[in-house]
């Protein structure tokens, strides 16, 4: 029986290296202090029970993993519509750093069952050069997709399309011979959910030229020319939750700000003051 209801912010918050739920907790003040109408919110964590008791404050369902088979933890975001309560679904990182309200982006959602972000941006608000990172997706012709931030209406299709992914998933070692330049990669979400792109018999899947949605990807040589983090190569500043400035720019996307190390507990104590 189908009883997911409305639409909501879903992200993985799944221990192991790295505390993910810290990250999680950063995500969903942000998302609050920026956000007026926000939508219901949902984590998913290794054991509701045991995890960051904070979680419970600012999320409105926190959910214990399944114990599915799986090849890692990004594996687990192949059985989406096992863990969401919403019957439509913005899932995003928990490395993300909202910074104005998305609330006019859900109309431009639901112009498709499945929306990713295909675009993604530099901090000066402009389209970000991803090639270095991208060449494989261009070899192959695949499509450009992010999963950082995504919409999935829980439907037949979008149901198979994740049946896909597991598959792609679970037989990676057969899978990646069938494309160029995945040989010395792992499994990961955006290779997986690009390929099962390319499966689908709509050949719009993924495909998505419209720049809505977006985030600014401060990965090292996306948004800073440098290996090391850019928080340490750029001058920033958090003035208030809607007020990220970068070099001297206000943010005007999202941030998916990549190295973790950037959430810090007295980054954490200021958006906590803010809502």
């Amino acid at each position: 029986m189908n009883n997911k209801q409305g639409i909501g912010i879903l992200t993985f918050a799944l221990n192991g290296a790295v505390d993910y739920e810290r990250l999680a907790y950063l995500m969903a003040l942000s998302y609050r202090a920026t956000n007026p109408h926000a939508l219901p919110t949902a984590v998913v964590v290794n054991d509701a029970e045991t995890c960051m008791k904070k979680l419970h404050a600012v999320f409105d369902h926190v959910i214990t993993k399944k114990d599915f088979a799986v090849v890692n933890e990004m594996h687990h975001e192949a059985h989406l519509f096992a863990y969401t309560p919403f019957a439509e679904t913005i899932k995003v990182e928990s490395d993300m750093l909202f910074t104005v309200d998305i609330a006019h982006w859900i109309k431009h959602f639901r112009m498709w069952d499945l929306c990713f972000t295909t675009q993604v941006y530099a901090f000066d608000n402009k389209p970000a050069d991803d090639q270095l990172y991208r060449k494989y997706i261009k070899a192959n012709q695949l499509p450009n997709t992010y999963n950082g931030m995504m919409y999935a209406r829980f439907c037949r299709s979008t149901a198979e399309y994740f049946r896909t992914v597991d598959h792609i998933f679970t037989n990676w070692e057969d899978e990646k011979k069938k494309f160029a330049k995945f040989d010395h990669f792992p499994p990961s979400t955006d290779f997986a959910m690009a390929m099962a792109c390319h499966y689908n018999k709509d050949i719009n899947v993924g495909n998505n030229a419209t720049g809505v949605p977006g985030f600014i990807h401060a990965k090292p040589w996306i948004t800073h020319r440098s290996d090391q983090p850019w928080h340490h190569e750029m001058k920033w500043s958090v003035i208030n939750p809607h007020t990220v400035i970068v070099n001297g720019i206000k943010a005007q996307w999202p941030i998916h700000y990549y190295d973790k190390q950037f959430c810090t507990d007295q980054l954490i104590e200021h958006y906590e003051q803010a809502i």
